[in-house]
């Protein structure tokens, strides 16, 4: 039997008079900051295509009480459709900030009503909007874009991929510069700056065009809530590193919760042909570190690259321009002036120097070469034909390090000196007893160096910076000077991904200045005679340390692809950045069943037993201290997971912890309570037990949610010697 039925339009819904409304307010959230952004554009489009005034309204009821609420949030005003495209644009742009719901501060009392206001408060976090009561009288659901799924595959393809030529070297890119101009919006920036200029005249031009822009000139740091520095190391010199260290964990220390760093600085990056002669290793190094520590301390900041020949008042002009733009769109940037013109970093691919072939006549040197990379490197050079081979390190030969000798003395003739890379008088005497034993030096191969444990950089000393720090600036320069003047075919530095990620240096600022200070320094170096390169390394997967997929996240090489690299970047020269990818899960190990797996971030655990109130007190009291001196708030009863902890903090807030309470605190406690309370009694109901002595920060499992290039330089705190995981 068939049957029809005839549906009629429904009747039309006279809306009321013409709408008049002064201005509008848009929420856009997401699972993601991407998706956040993606979303953003798509919501521009369809607000550029609006049809009217309801129809605007009926866009904006959409977004904001027609659609689920996630943990990434921001929010934008307008007068009318076009203003709400061009802010919308703005997000997706990166020009405006995404903020974590749950996370931002408290809204003052009483609570704004201007939706400039309101949007700028949900950018930091701001959960506290009635956003149906913004809906305009009449407001309907109307046909606004959906939420941009993150695309991926998630099944196995069951074909055989093809696997790439052994001494094919994986992707690589140089750190490059384009143009782009200023954020047109950067008009305005009332606020409170402290300068740190030693320059008389450029300081009183820079005072001057700040207030141009309606900012104040404050005496002290405690006084503003932007302090811009500009470095003071004379033309010709490098900067001392110890003294600009204890100026930015000073200045750290005394920035409030939302304040801001500008830092600046002449000759520390290369920007056009024909800088890389004045480029300064040790300002490019302070640049990093500024950016990794403001990265550790979520402090927004940004990092300017002057031009050395322009005149105080132009400087004073871009500083005070770049002031605006920090001060209006809290974004953190990194930016060169150059001649009136404002470039942004870039990347290119950078293509294998040419081929070397290794020589049975000379010897090599490599520096660190009985750690885990170094003695990879070693072996590599033996198969390819090297004959003589000196290695040097810090540390005396003990049993182990002295079997490794013995293996590779099968293999070639080798020699190993105890000697400190960063004394040259020593480093020197040695190269001498080699050059009179096997002749010619050919090449160089720096793997020396060291890491601290996690740590922020306001709260460690120099003196504990300078044993990661010495072996990289001073070794480095001592071992490229060495081969300069011998004449050798190459010096390789074996540098890191924290000298070139603000990110991989939260906790590690000392390495990450390290790391940026080599980087700079093959920029420099590198001559048609000597070729200097330094690989800007990712985690080196099965070396060193067992191998785990989550240590090395989304930057890894395995050992054979390091090696080709390597080889194939031998003569390249300047700084070569290799990114790495996502290395494929291990195999399941048969014992990995439930009852010996860790739990992971997810796993609720049961209690064994109730504690005593008196207990649940004074440990909710220590937790409250713990996360006041990390984080200089107490979350009462806000959940854990909306503050952003990662494993820097989760460290911190670990050792705090254990320093508070006389007990061992297991980090994983800290991914699983959902609030301060339900952590204090977990730590209540958890046996009690004094901390290991000289224990450092704890470091959590890699299922943590911790920053994957935080992860990456994990097996770092794992491989002691001279020559560690890059």
């Amino acid at each position: 039997m068939n049957a029809h039925v005839i549906v009629e339009e429904p009747p039309r819904v006279e809306r009321g008079a013409v709408l008049v409304q002064d201005s509008h307010l848009v929420r856009v959230t997401g699972a993601d900051e991407r998706a956040v952004r993606e979303l953003a554009a798509a919501y521009a489009d369809r607000f550029a295509t609006s049809r009217g005034p309801w129809d605007t309204a009926d866009l904006c009821h959409t977004a904001n009480a027609g659609r689920s609420p996630q943990e990434y949030v921001t929010a934008v005003h307008g007068r009318d459709a076009a203003e709400l495209a061009e802010n919308l644009r703005a997000v997706a742009a990166g020009r405006l900030p995404v903020g974590v719901a749950g996370s931002g501060t408290r809204a003052p009392d009483p609570a704004p009503t201007g939706h400039a206001a309101l949007a700028e408060l949900v950018r930091t976090g701001y959960t506290g909007v009635d956003w149906p009561a913004l809906s305009v009288p009449g407001a309907r659901t109307t046909d606004l874009p959906t939420y941009p799924f993150a695309p991926g595959r998630h099944w196995h393809m069951h074909t055989e991929a093809t696997a790439p030529a052994e001494d094919t070297p994986p992707e690589a890119y140089r750190a490059t510069w384009r143009e782009e101009a200023l954020p047109q919006e950067a008009q305005a920036a009332p606020g409170t700056v402290r300068l740190v200029v030693t320059d008389p005249a450029l300081h009183e031009a820079l005072t001057a065009e700040l207030r141009l822009y309606g900012a104040h000139v404050a005496g002290t740091e405690a006084e503003a809530d932007t302090v811009l520095m500009v470095d003071a190391t004379p033309p010709g010199q490098e900067p001392d590193l110890s003294t600009f260290w204890a100026r930015v964990a000073k200045t750290l220390k005394a920035l409030p919760p939302h304040g801001r760093l500008l830092w600046a600085a002449c000759h520390g990056a290369a920007v056009r042909p024909g800088e890389h002669a004045s480029l300064r290793p040790g300002t490019a190094a302070q640049a990093m570190a500024v950016a990794a520590a403001c990265a550790e301390s979520r402090i927004a900041h940004a990092v300017v690259h002057l031009d050395p020949s322009e005149p105080a008042e132009a400087r004073a002009r871009v500083l005070a321009a770049e002031y605006a733009a920090l001060r209006q769109g809290g974004e953190s940037t990194v930016a060169a002036h150059r001649a009136g013109v404002r470039y942004v970093p870039d990347t290119s691919p950078v293509r294998p120097g040419r081929a070397y072939e290794v020589r049975p006549d000379g010897y090599y040197l490599v520096t660190g070469g009985l750690g885990a990379i170094g003695r990879r490197l070693v072996e590599r050079l033996i198969d390819r034909g090297a004959r003589h081979i000196g290695i040097v390190g810090r540390s005396a030969l003990d049993p182990g390090r002295s079997q490794t000798l013995r293996a590779l003395a099968t293999r070639a003739e080798v020699v190993y000196r105890s000697c400190d890379v960063a004394d040259a008088p020593a480093l020197t005497a040695v190269v001498g007893e080699l050059d009179a034993r096997w002749g010619r030096l050919r090449g160089v191969v720096h793997c020396s160096g060291g890491v601290n444990a996690f740590g922020a950089m306001r709260r460690r000393p120099w003196a504990d910076a300078a044993r990661v720090v010495t072996p990289k600036t001073d070794g480095s320069l001592h071992a490229v000077r060495l081969a300069q003047d011998r004449g050798a075919d190459f010096a390789v530095l074996t540098s890191s991904l924290a000298g070139t990620h603000a990110d991989a240096g939260r906790g590690l600022v000392d390495y990450s200045l390290a790391n940026a200070y080599q980087l700079a320094l093959a920029e420099r170096e590198h001559g048609p005679a000597t070729a200097v390169t330094a690989h800007a390394w990712p985690n080196w997967t099965g070396v060193g340390m067992a191998a785990d997929a989550g240590f090395a996240a989304a930057h890894s090489l395995d050992a054979t692809e390091a090696e080709a690299a390597f080889f194939g970047h031998l003569l390249t020269g300047g700084a070569v950045v290799l990114p790495g990818h996502a290395p494929a899960a291990p195999p399941a190990s048969p014992a990995d069943t439930p009852e010996t797996r860790e739990p992971g971030p997810g796993t609720r655990t049961v209690i064994p037993a109730p504690a005593t109130g008196r207990d649940r007190t004074a440990l909710r009291a220590h937790v409250r201290d713990a996360f006041l001196h990390v984080l200089g708030d107490d979350p009462g009863d806000r959940p854990l997971r909306g503050l952003g902890l990662d494993s820097l903090v989760i460290a911190e807030l670990a050792t705090a912890l254990e320093q508070r309470a006389g007990r061992t605190v297991d980090p994983s406690l800290l991914m699983r309570a959902r609030t301060a309370d339900e952590l204090a009694a977990e730590l209540a109901a958890t046996a009690a037990g004094p901390p290991e002595a000289g224990a450092g920060p704890a470091v959590p499992a890699d299922a943590t949610g911790a920053t994957a290039l935080s992860l990456l330089l994990r097996p770092l705190l794992t491989d002691g010697g001279d020559g560690v995981t890059p």
